[in-house]
């Protein structure tokens, strides 16, 4: 009955199902995360290719006007709460709202509108097309987290979040293999006949999902919690509205919580443009270099200054080109400055706020023998739930990937301890004021911290080939 709504009667009953699977998938992500249901509306925009496909054969212009569609309902429905930064800022920026509402996610949804052009190259009547929407799809997720300074934010692989079990693949595969096999056994599931390639095909799909849970399972049951010995720290966590943040008496709110011996972690740039004089903090703050800001990080004397800005919320793109045209006024394009330094102590990877979701900024020092992750954070900008939650979720992966702890200080946000298994084992409570002192896990060797993308390259690869190889074996078989 349910598959049976996709055979709709003309192309714009297309787009418009897919726009409301874009939305139906944003369901399984935070705040809902509703357990598989990524997985149903993967298969149903399968589903949903195939028809078309069936009904107008090799039409590009089709395809691409479902991705756009799946990917607009998608992202208009799981990042809204981006405008809520722009209503916090307020002033003369509030005419900048339908930019974050509409064209934002229009944008975004481009990646999935020229993924479906190379899923109609490659679509036919063979089962070459579920290696190949499989492949299509972690590229341009790929593409999506690096292009233009990138946005990896809700990959496919986050609507797992629900199940601790499933996420221990990441120390395995990391986010994008987790994508892989969620694609793949949504395709391989909705693709399931009555024939002897798609019960095997099928089959396959739902002995790797029970290997993935399992391997979960036993990671968890197996793990023992070990604390590093003498390495206490306090974690502040703080509830502090934006335009206040930077008062005198948000200093003495914050001066009160710091521990007099152990390292203490606040917030981004909680610290303003004058850093508290203590060398046992890692604090955030704005650091002035002539005429330059950064935001920064220090600790004990070494000062970390941030790689990857938060386009249009602290650098804007093309600044140097619309200065010199009539747009400079009406546009603010004042931006921080990217930061060039390393030098932090090897121990402990820096990560400030929107840097928590890039894997390749942590692996870039997890050579180093690094034994902690701390991520600072300043989440007042984007409401009380859902952007700071999905935030909490995108950061908390990173430790499961690695198999280290995670320190998190957050103004407004989730602040806490994880460990390397992705748990949080003490977490500040998020309205108040206030502080944790926790021990460290120490750390846990993972399978991706050692091979990273040379495993997603690996599937990728692989998939092409049994793809292209089903794709020859079909037309063999039909010339026959």
């Amino acid at each position: 009955m349910l598959l049976s709504i996709l055979q709709p009667q003309s192309q714009k009953l297309f787009f418009i199902q897919a726009f409301l699977l874009g939305i139906f998938l944003s369901l399984g992500f935070d705040p809902y995360n509703i357990p598989f249901l990524s997985l149903l509306a993967i298969g149903l925009l399968f589903k949903l290719n195939n028809q078309f496909y069936l009904k107008y054969k090799k039409s590009y212009k089709g395809f691409f006007l479902i991705g756009v569609a799946f990917g607009f309902g998608f992202f208009i429905s799981s990042t809204y709460w981006i405008s809520n930064a722009l209503i916090v800022y307020g002033g003369d920026i509030k005419y900048l709202l339908p930019f974050s509402i509409i064209l934002l996610p229009l944008i975004l949804s481009m990646f999935y509108g020229f993924m479906q052009i190379f899923n109609c190259l490659f679509w036919d009547n063979s089962n070459a097309k579920i290696f190949y929407f499989t492949v299509f799809w972690i590229i341009f997720e790929i593409l999506r987290s690096y292009m233009f300074t990138g946005l990896p934010w809700n990959l496919i692989c986050y609507s797992w979040t629900w199940s601790p079990h499933f996420t221990q693949s990441l120390s395995l595969v990391g986010p994008y293999g987790l994508g892989i096999i969620s694609v793949f056994c949504s395709c391989a599931l909705f693709s399931f006949r009555l024939k002897s390639v798609n019960i095997f095909i099928a089959t396959s799909a739902i002995l790797i999902l029970v290997l993935t849970f399992f391997y979960g399972f036993n990671r968890i049951k197996n793990y023992e919690e070990i604390y590093i010995e003498n390495f206490d720290v306090r974690i502040i966590g703080t509830y502090i509205n934006q335009k206040d943040k930077w008062s005198e008496s948000t200093k003495d709110i914050v001066r009160k919580m710091l521990s007099e011996d152990d390292l203490t972690i606040i917030p981004e740039t909680m610290a303003g443009l004058k850093p508290f004089k203590k060398q046992n903090l890692i604090q955030g703050f704005l650091r002035k270099e002539e005429d330059r800001y950064y935001n920064s990080m220090a600790y004990n004397g070494y000062v970390y200054d941030k790689k990857h800005l938060v386009p249009f919320g602290e650098y804007f793109p093309f600044s140097n080109i619309i200065n010199k045209t009539f747009l400079s006024n009406y546009l603010n394009t004042d931006s921080l400055s990217k930061g060039e330094n390393k030098y932090f102590p090897p121990s402990i990877i820096p990560l400030i706020c929107y840097e928590g979701i890039f894997t390749n900024i942590v692996g870039n020092n997890r050579k180093l023998g690094a034994k902690l992750l701390v991520n600072i954070t300043n989440d007042a900008w984007f409401g009380k739930n859902t952007g700071p939650l999905q935030h909490f979720t995108h950061v908390k992966y990173r430790a499961i990937e690695e198999g280290l702890p995670l320190a998190r200080s957050s103004n407004m946000g989730f602040s806490g301890l994880i460990n390397p298994l992705g748990k949080i084992i003490y977490q500040v409570e998020k309205d108040r004021n206030f502080y944790i002192d926790v021990k460290i896990p120490t750390e846990v060797v993972t399978f991706y911290s050692k091979y990273r993308f040379k495993i997603v390259y690996f599937l990728l690869v692989f998939l092409s080939m049994i793809g292209y190889f089903t794709q020859i074996l079909y037309k063999k078989n039909k010339s026959v």
